[in-house]
């Protein structure tokens, strides 16, 4: 029994103890101030005592300007000579003499291989000499132009002039009473033999005329492979633009001298390879949603990789009318100027495509854009207060500023021309939030305000996990 009540004691004693601790202790909370009112601040609070308004974050601003914008499609692709051209020997043969290398520059008509043409030679040589023997069975010297009346050749005037003999004498036979039934069927058998010996001299002839004419063929065409053992620069209708005559050059050279050009399955005859490079041709694929943009004659600024810090000019001349179904882009085709031959053919461009001018394009400053999580945004000050105004960006360009270039950012949003926008101490900004603008020369301050404010803010978040535990 002791036992329980001196327990029962000790419970009340510690329970008492933690009281007065609680009350008095280090950890006990004031709540009386210097006139022994207790609780009254905390009460004042509870109860919606006016706060301090914030004060005004000082900014700096600009304003929304009109500005000239050339609107612009930017593609890649590669450069093309205007024809490029595989020039491939007509005939076999041993090569006599390679008279261009890559790099030359050749017209049409140009030689630039002969091939060894003895055979050809006198192949022409015996063609020749088949024709002149069909040519003294018909009696002629050379094959007339066009139409032949084979009438008038002598071996058919011959025959005919027996034919119309025999027909004499038939009929001078038959006019005289005095000849013999014998007589008389010799004549009329006379007569139809020239008759037939004519149609066969007719035959004859057209038959020798035919055969003269194939080995005046069989002539022209050993002509022909005789002039083809010299591979010339062909001269294509395209090769004449403004009645200058277009250069090629030479980019590949698959022969060499003394080589034999033989055509086999396994084997190919091709000997150069030649482009047109003035002027050169960008193929490049333009993206679908552009296809009511790009227009022909527009004009293409070109950068290469060879010359970083130049721009080259060209046009739009094709359109393809049809879109790839597999990557839903379209082919255009842009003509460049290659006078000076910089450009080579084969080569990566980068290509900018001005498609249409704005001359009422709303432009800030590019600090005056903020983008968060998707979302892009300026602050435009109304009434001393700050406005969030959801914006859509275009084109970024450069200009002028008080003698200082600087980047301006194309915006679409409910912006009007006369007003300002927050190019800095955005970080302080809220909706509604009032502001004192201050001058552009302390821009700088205001700057190192925002980045003491980030950084305050980022300390502050560090220290709520510490407060927690």
């Amino acid at each position: 029994m002791k036992k329980i009540v001196f327990g029962v004691i000790l419970l009340v004693v510690g329970l008492g103890g933690g009281y007065w601790y609680m009350r008095h202790g280090p950890g006990a909370t004031k709540t009386e101030n210097s006139d022994g009112e207790g609780g009254r601040a905390t009460s004042d609070e509870k109860h919606g005592k006016a706060k301090k308004e914030p004060k005004p974050v000082p900014v700096t601003v600009a304003s929304v300007t009109k500005r000239r914008i050339l609107r612009q499609v930017r593609v890649v692709g590669s450069l093309y000579g205007q024809d490029e051209i595989t020039i491939t020997p007509k005939v076999e043969g041993r090569i006599l003499k390679t008279l261009a290398d890559v790099g030359d520059r050749v017209k049409p008509g140009d030689t630039l291989l002969v091939i060894d043409d003895t055979d050809y030679r006198l192949a022409v040589n015996e063609a020749q000499r088949s024709l002149e023997l069909e040519l003294s069975r018909l009696g002629l010297k050379s094959l007339p132009k066009g139409d032949v009346d084979v009438s008038q050749l002598p071996l058919v005037v011959r025959a005919g002039f027996l034919e119309r003999n025999s027909q004499i004498r038939k009929d001078r036979i038959n006019r005289l009473g005095t000849s013999s039934p014998e007589e008389r069927e010799q004549a009329e058998t006379d007569n139809r033999v020239a008759q037939a010996n004519y149609r066969q001299a007719l035959l004859e002839a057209q038959t020798s005329l035919a055969s003269a004419q194939l080995r005046q063929a069989q002539l022209n065409t050993a002509l022909q492979r005789l002039a083809d053992t010299k591979i010339v620069v062909p001269d294509p209708e395209t090769t004449i633009r403004d009645k200058k005559i277009v250069e090629y050059s030479v980019v590949q050279r698959m022969v060499t001298q003394g080589e034999l050009m033989k055509n086999s399955p396994s084997t190919s005859m091709s000997a150069f390879k030649l482009v047109i490079d003035n002027p050169l041709k960008l193929q490049a694929a333009v993206p679908e949603r552009h296809l009511s943009e790009i227009r022909l004659g527009q004009s293409v600024g070109l950068e290469v990789e060879s010359y970083r810090n130049q721009l080259f000019q060209g046009k739009v001349t094709r359109i393809n009318p049809s879109v790839d179904r597999t990557n839903r882009n379209f082919q255009i085709e842009v003509e460049v100027p290659n006078a000076d031959r910089r450009l080579r053919s084969g080569s990566f461009a980068k290509a900018t495509i001005q498609t249409e001018a704005d001359d009422n394009a709303l432009t800030v400053p590019e600090e005056a854009v903020l983008s968060f999580a998707g979302v892009v945004k300026v602050f435009a000050v109304r009434d001393d207060k700050a406005i969030e105004v959801p914006v859509s960006t275009g084109v970024r360009i450069m200009g002028g500023d008080k003698g200082r270039e600087s980047a301006w950012i194309e915006v679409r949003g409910d912006l009007l021309p006369n007003d300002v926008v927050v190019t800095s101490g955005q970080t302080q900004l809220s909706l509604g939030r009032a502001v004192r603008i201050r001058k552009p020369d302390s821009e700088t301050e205001a700057k190192k305000s925002d980045a003491k404010a980030e950084d305050k803010n980022q300390k502050t978040e560090m220290a709520k996990p510490e407060a927690s535990k």
